[in-house]
């Protein structure tokens, strides 16, 4: 993303002037709320200004120079949601540190320690609400076009070309906006004309990055040419990864002096205190939900299929779990007896599911059993949907990568659910765009995604889930 053009400058400086006001405004209430017994006169308040404007000449630096380090004026065209929230956390946690240590250096206390809690909480509050309101603004913006992101030129193709343009092309709020594709013939880099026919197109479309289809024709030494054209015109380059190199956004870039080495690296979930942080939320939220509502909803749901549909109450069918480990998923049964419930997966308008089934599927009522699964340690509440075991052996050998998705535990609910991929699966396309979701998932976990699912979940259940079936 280029930074430098003129909308992109205008944003980070009206978060910076609305942050600093804001600190200003805060720092000058609690220093009168410190100071009750002044007299309102100006001059006492300009002399109490004159005793602590040094302090908050400090306070405004060390606000800017967090900033600095978290990115967080940068975060609003470029980050998720939940990116973006991560940042700003991070930034009032360190001034809040910060202001603690300044508050202590006068020889009077600038603010007591309750002063300084209340106007760290202050600070969180409306600066959060303000920095919530203008991210949705700019990300609608961005949605209807009126803000542009990226303007970019994709060069070459491979078998990852196709499915990137309608990705992009699909999802008008990632700001990205594909100018023009070339596809070139080695025949044409040989031509005098071809670096100034592509500084045309650059100026033309005001290109921001070029994307370079790797894999495809491009050889090397074109491919340094259109490097050097790029870092002539200042653009950015980014690549397109062909199938067979996808491996390479598992990698980190380690340099032994100035020479760069490619090592995988690991994923969150395999560290110890990130596993145990799941867990321990899996538990405490599974024990919470059947405090609140399963003591009492399990049975009249019970109830609700055996009058209806008769014994037994409970399905169970074998799924692939953690590491690709067999386990007993539960449900609520809403299929008639059928040999090939099994290995058939639901279609849509499938005959096989009862009317009153049709009503627990829509409303996702059929998979509270599942916070059993949950509580025994086989799913968990957020993670890839776990897939049939006949699905998985067909789909391990189409799918590259899929095998990624038992890395993790399968959960209730996940990425791909929110984002729409769920229900009947009409193609391999459908299951590639899951799958890939799900390895998404599997690759940047965190806390906060967890939560930001479970929010999305409740909000699409309460809304009706279209591509519940």
């Amino acid at each position: 993303m280029n930074y430098g053009n003129k909308q992109n400058i205008f944003l980070i400086i009206v978060q910076l002037l609305a942050d600093i006001l804001l600190l200003c405004l805060l720092f000058f209430i609690f220093l009168f709320i410190h100071n009750p017994g002044i007299d309102k006169t100006m001059e006492n308040m300009g002399n109490l200004i004159n005793s602590h404007y040094k302090a908050l000449i400090l306070i405004i630096f060390s606000w800017l120079l967090i900033s600095n380090s978290t990115k967080i004026y940068f975060s609003f065209l470029s980050d998720r949601f939940i990116d973006f929230f991560r940042k700003f956390f991070f930034q009032i946690f360190l001034f809040g540190i910060i202001l603690f240590a300044v508050s202590g250096l006068k020889s009077e206390d600038l603010f007591t320690n309750t002063e300084t809690v209340y106007f760290i909480l202050l600070l969180f509050i409306i600066d959060f609400i303000y920095k919530l309101l203008l991210f949705y603004l700019i990300k609608y913006l961005i949605k209807i076009g009126k803000i542009v992101k990226e303007r970019i030129l994709i060069i070459g193709e491979n078998s990852n070309t196709e499915l990137f343009r309608k990705i992009i092309t699909d999802n008008p709020e990632y700001g990205i906006v594909i100018e023009e594709h070339l596809i070139l013939t080695a025949e044409q880099f040989e031509t005098g004309d071809f670096a100034d026919n592509l500084i045309k197109q650059i100026r033309k479309n005001k290109i921001d990055t070029f994307y370079i289809c790797e894999g495809s024709n491009l050889n090397k030494p074109n491919t340094e040419k259109i490097l050097k054209i790029a870092e002539d015109n200042f653009l950015k380059v980014k690549f397109i990864f062909d199938s067979a190199l996808e491996n390479i956004s598992t990698m980190d870039v380690l340099f032994i002096e100035t020479f760069p080495v490619f090592t995988y690296n690991k994923l969150p979930l395999e560290n110890l205190i990130n596993r145990f942080i799941k867990r321990s939320f899996d538990i405490i939220f599974s024990i919470t939900i059947f405090v609140i509502f399963l003591w009492w909803l399990l049975p009249i749901l019970s109830i609700a299929v055996f009058f209806s549909q008769g014994r037994p109450i409970f399905y169970t069918q074998k799924r692939n779990g953690l590491n690709g480990r067999e386990f007993n998923c539960l449900k609520f049964r809403t299929m008639r007896p059928d040999k090939f419930n099994d290995k058939k997966p639901t279609e849509r308008d499938d005959p096989r599911v009862t009317r009153l089934g049709r009503i627990l599927r829509k409303t996702s009522l059929d998979e509270l059993p599942q916070f059993f699964n949950v509580l025994k340690g086989e799913m968990s509440i957020v993670g890839p949907r776990p897939h049939m075991v006949s699905e998985n052996e067909s789909y391990a050998e189409i799918i590259k990568k899929y095998s990624l998705r038992h890395y993790v535990k399968p959960g209730i609910t996940g990425l791909a659910q929110i984002r729409g991929y769920r229900g009947a699966i009409d193609s391999e396309k459908d299951m590639e765009l899951r799958v890939r979701t799900d390895i998404y998932y599997v690759r940047n976990w965190s806390f906060l995604l967890d939560l930001l699912i479970i929010y999305k979940t409740v909000r699409l259940v309460l809304a009706g889930d279209e591509n519940a079936i």
